[in-house]
């Protein structure tokens, strides 16, 4: 039986000045962007579409494959290809081609340290011969290299003591890395319900279950995590403590705590994800409350550089052979250049300067978005903390959140909205659904404040939100 077709009508690459393949590429992706093509739906195999389309099966093989590479789909063996949970990330990250203002990702300000980067390659170059960084580094990095890192991760305020460190390719590779030391094919993973959807789509493509725990001002709550533990075999919990993406929401030392103490009861494995934890640099990682349990995991492209490429894992010294052969097997190395970039501004103290740099430049931006907000007639709710990155708004009841993103995207500006971070596991079912039920409203978007180039940009794009919000307002004057 052939999937709905209905994303096809009308297709005709001869109308289009695009070569056939290209025209089905891009029908794929505007179906998607409209909602023609939804999360998880599966597409028609490379055959029926090509006897449907009277076109040669090697030209779907074609557009599948690329589509797949764009992140559009996912094939899985055996089943056929389906939309992707996540297809908004390349769109997103690609929104300067555009000419959009791009408040969807997660960014720091990388135009601010540009003489600092600038001053330390030209160091690296004087005082290095740079072919040697060009060559293979079996062990993982220079102990150089290590000696930053763990000199780093001492900044942080991370517990060292008995744990080994490993240098992976940011947090990203780290979770995936983490993912498959820690856990197995069709093992269960307990995530915020609303999580970053980069490990939404690692569990899809690794074939782990992700279980949602709900969610309150704090983060993940405990009962919630109890619950779901009661309820399914549960290998791994990965957490978000400060700043949580998407909702900015930052647990307390009694709410961390209380996780730990989970986590070590149930002998259950935990993973920090402690990308933002340098904005509240007061708070304890949660993962230094269970250290015979709990995986640090951090990286450099929060808050110094994205294009770094550097992250770091903190884990018992019993892994270390497991996690270093995850790396090695997956991008062999990290690269030495980038290492050595790193090294350089971390000893300098620039990394530090940087980071401390990027968090008042948060706080600037957060008073600005709270000024713009401040209006009882938008009727939103704004959760975020005054030093975050972004922030979490909470649209009116008459807006869905794909609806706002989408009439927004038309006016220049590029937002997230909720549907890209909510969990949907297939192991759950109704009567779990009712126990983990949440407070948090599925009518939201995440709105990055960092991305910006400049302040100006800011306040335009956040006077365009606004508008858009009071012109809604005033359509339905009996909303109240």
């Amino acid at each position: 039986m052939i999937e709905s077709l209905k994303w096809l009508e009308g297709f005709d690459h001869k109308k289009t000045n695009f070569s056939l393949h290209q025209a089905l590429l891009l029908q794929i992706s505007s179906a998607i962007e409209q909602g023609e093509l939804k999360a998880g739906e599966k597409l028609p195999t490379h055959r029926q579409l090509a006897s449907l389309l009277g076109i040669a099966v090697a030209t779907v093989t074609k557009v599948y494959k690329e589509a797949e590479r764009k992140g559009l789909i996912i094939g899985k063996v055996g089943k056929g290809s389906f939309i992707s949970s996540c297809p908004v990330l390349p769109h997103a990250i690609k929104a300067n081609d555009l000419k959009s203002i791009n408040l969807s990702i997660i960014k720091p300000q990388v135009n601010i340290s540009n003489k600092q980067l600038t001053d330390q390659i030209k160091q690296l170059s004087e005082q290095s011969q740079l072919s040697d960084l060009m060559d293979y580094n079996m062990a993982g990095g220079s102990l150089t290299d290590h000696q930053a890192a763990i000199h780093w991760l001492s900044t942080q305020g991370v517990l060292l003591e008995g744990k080994k460190v490993s240098i992976c390719s940011g947090a990203q590779h780290g979770l995936m890395v983490l993912m498959n030391t820690l856990t197995e094919y069709g093992d269960c993973i307990a995530v915020e319900e609303f999580c970053y959807p980069g490990i939404i789509s690692l569990a899809e493509q690794f074939g782990r279950k992700l279980i949602p725990v709900a969610m309150d001002d704090e983060g993940m709550n405990p009962k919630s995590l109890e619950n779901a533990i009661a309820q399914y075999d549960i290998r791994l919990i990965i957490v978000v403590a400060s700043h949580q993406n998407p909702t900015a929401s930052v647990m307390s030392i009694k709410r961390r705590k209380a996780i730990a103490d989970i986590v070590i009861k149930h002998d259950i494995w935990l993973v920090d994800d402690d990308v933002y934890g340098f904005l509240s640099p007061e708070l304890p990682a949660i993962s230094n409350l269970a250290p015979e349990h709990g995986f640090y995991l951090s990286s450099l492209s929060k808050c110094i550089f994205p294009g770094l490429r550097v992250g770091f894992i903190v884990f018992p010294e019993a892994f270390k052979q497991r996690i270093e052969a995850t790396i090695r097997n997956t991008i062999w190395m990290p690269v030495p250049l980038t290492l050595a970039i790193a090294a350089k501004l971390i000893f300098s103290g620039q990394a530090l300067a940087i980071q401390h740099q990027q968090r008042d430049i948060a706080c600037k931006r957060q008073v600005i978005a709270r000024h713009i907000f401040n209006d009882d007639e938008l009727l939103v709710n704004i959760r975020s903390q005054m030093n975050s990155f972004h922030l979490w708004l909470i649209l009116p009841e008459y807006w869905r959140s794909e609806d706002f993103s989408k009439v927004l995207e038309e006016r220049g500006v590029l937002v997230s909205n909720a549907d890209y971070f909510k969990v949907k596991s297939t192991a759950i079912n109704s009567k779990a659904t009712k126990v983990l039920n949440s407070f948090t409203p599925h009518s939201a978007v995440r709105i990055s404040l960092m991305a910006a180039k400049s302040e100006d940009e800011l306040k335009f794009a956040l006077h365009l939100i606004k508008k858009l919000l009071k012109e809604r307002a005033k359509n339905l004057p009996n909303i109240r």
